[in-house]
């Protein structure tokens, strides 16, 4: 046989081969959701103790764990982040907690009293951030994005918009911000510039209250997290899943986040088993306090640790081998 035939043939075989391991193992660490836990519909237990799954456990991720994110929300000319949450996601179950913090709660910063709202402007953005909450809330805080008013408006569009039911006559009108908002009570499509001032409005012009605002920021976080839950409800479905990547280019074009398109890929992989109903949904627990003439939301410690423990703790999922 001709030397160079022989040779041909030869790195054929190997090639065709190689790349067959190549698809085995990445279809192998792929059945797996976002920190490697199999996907028990496509896996049984005699999979797991093949020939090939024996071989192929070695690179597998065995990480297999839960994931707080610190959600800001802000202005751009500000600065401020008057929106903050603490989100808990649990891969496995598709379970999710999220812990809101009202703008107003005191905290020390560079030895004096500030807003938590400052926090992302003056402590030096999104890293410092979350290690600042993870030492309060004395849990795992890993990951944070922080979201302008114009991305959350681009992003609401990019998801169609959402139909919302509008409990209470809304009107407030600020000059100087040149912010108008005026709904009625009723049901509303709300694209994202209607999104964004239904989130922001806290109080009436006139000082007056109800049962839905009272000018406090509680008051507020309560009719943040209902939009939040109807939002999930509608979008966490497979017409938006199979766009994922369509939204996710926009997303980490207008977001600024330490998560990497890969980990919000896999977080992901478990998205139409959210189910909107069953997210816990929790405010900090404290009271509100006047100190020089300013208003503060005084951390409850105990309450807080309680719900901590409770909900935001980091879990490892099945074995880590």
């Amino acid at each position: 046989m001709n030397f160079r035939k022989f040779y041909f043939i030869v790195c054929s075989v190997l090639s065709v081969f190689m790349f067959s391991i190549g698809l085995l193992m990445l279809v192998y660490i792929n059945v797996t959701d976002v920190f490697g836990q199999e996907e028990e519909s496509k896996l049984t237990e005699n999979q797991e103790t093949s020939f090939i799954g024996g071989i192929l456990d070695p690179f597998r991720t065995n990480q297999m764990k839960s994931i707080n994110v610190l959600l800001l929300g802000g202005d751009e000319v500000g600065g401020l982040t008057d929106t903050m949450m603490v989100v808990n996601f649990n891969p496995s179950t598709a379970q999710i907690n999220v812990l809101s913090i009202p703008r107003d709660t005191q905290m020390r910063l560079n030895n004096r009293i500030k807003k938590i709202n400052e926090l992302y402007r003056d402590g030096g953005g999104g890293e410092f951030a979350v290690e600042f909450i993870s030492e309060i809330l004395q849990t795992d805080v890993e990951y944070y994005a922080h979201v302008s008013l114009s991305a959350f408006r681009d992003i609401i569009d990019i998801l169609g918009g959402v139909n919302y039911y509008v409990p209470v006559d809304m009107y407030y009108r600020d000059p100087l911000q040149n912010l108008t908002i005026n709904f009625q009570k009723g049901d509303y499509h709300f694209k994202g510039e209607d999104a964004e001032k239904f989130m922001r409005f806290r109080q009436y012009n006139s000082n007056r209250a109800n049962e839905y605002y009272d000018g406090s920021d509680v008051k507020r976080i309560e009719a943040q997290q209902g939009f939040i839950k109807e939002l999930i409800r509608q979008k966490a479905n497979m017409f938006y899943i199979t766009r994922i990547n369509e939204i996710l280019n926009v997303v980490f074009n207008t977001v600024e986040t330490n998560l990497s398109m890969s980990e919000v890929l896999k977080m992901t992989s478990n998205l139409n088993n959210i189910n909107a109903d069953q997210i816990n949904m929790f405010t900090l627990p404290g009271r509100p306090a006047y100190q020089n003439r300013l208003s503060y939301w005084i951390m409850d410690i105990p309450e807080t640790m309680e719900i901590v423990d409770d909900h935001f703790v980091i879990k490892n999922i099945g074995n880590t081998n």
